[in-house]
């Protein structure tokens, strides 16, 4: 699958990611995942996840949903699985339906897995059950994510966040703007100020006035990352 390490699984075009139960794409437009150096596509770095299925002892099973313009480097995986049928509150967490008969199965799940839109995620970075990764942010490679990121910050090593990529209005501003639902047409019109340095030169593009953001326009605020 993987010639070389700038080969690329455009994820919203692939048969695989498509028939997987356990993957959700928020029309995931322009998706990828770079898995030269592990030699594995996408759907097998989701881990404890069924692929044919969507329920587990006729409970529904957690699921990874990601947005669009999301990239995912080599190596990059996400633990789904519930509890994996450790009760940690149990006087042992040991799993003793596997060996004897009679024992009650803890399994649970603990909710989906959310991506935003053009989240980056780094090289192994480990994302754990249950979290919402905010639009825009980035992980660092080997990061273990396992609490809610917020949009558009930076998080490396241990959930730990070094810094927000922009400031307060431009967040607002980009989550008004949007540019992830434009049509092809008119990001490759705006590509220059896209991969620009300039919020407020993007948010004039879009007729989007600064003095009107709202502060409902706060990524921050929104459900689950992806309601932009």
């Amino acid at each position: 699958m993987f010639t070389d390490f700038t080969d690329v699984q455009r994820l919203d075009t692939d048969p695989e990611v498509a028939s997987h139960r356990a993957i959700v794409l928020e029309q995931g437009r322009y998706s990828w995942y770079s898995g030269y150096h592990h030699r594995e596509s996408f759907a097998q770095r989701v881990r404890y996840a069924f692929s044919d299925r969507d329920e587990y002892i006729g409970i529904p099973t957690d699921r990874v949903r990601i947005g669009n313009f999301c990239q995912f480097a080599s190596g990059s995986a996400f633990l789904l699985g519930g509890n994996h049928g450790h009760d940690i509150e149990a006087v042992s967490p040991y799993g003793f339906i596997n060996f004897f008969e009679g024992a009650r199965n803890a399994w649970e799940p603990v909710g989906d897995t959310v991506i935003g839109h053009e989240v980056w995620i780094g090289y192994e970075a480990l994302v754990m059950p249950g979290v919402t990764i905010g639009t825009g942010a980035v992980i660092g490679a080997r990061a273990v994510v396992s609490k809610d990121v917020a949009p558009y910050s930076v998080v490396v090593g241990h959930n730990k966040t070094v810094r927000h990529r922009f400031d307060p209005l431009r967040r607002k501003l980009l989550w008004r703007i949007a540019w992830w639902h434009w049509s092809d047409e008119r990001i490759t019109e705006a590509l220059p100020l896209l991969q620009g340095h300039d919020v407020l030169a993007l948010a004039q593009y879009a007729g989007v006035d600064p003095d009107e953001v709202l502060e409902d326009d706060d990524p921050g605020v929104a459900s689950k990352g992806l309601a932009g």
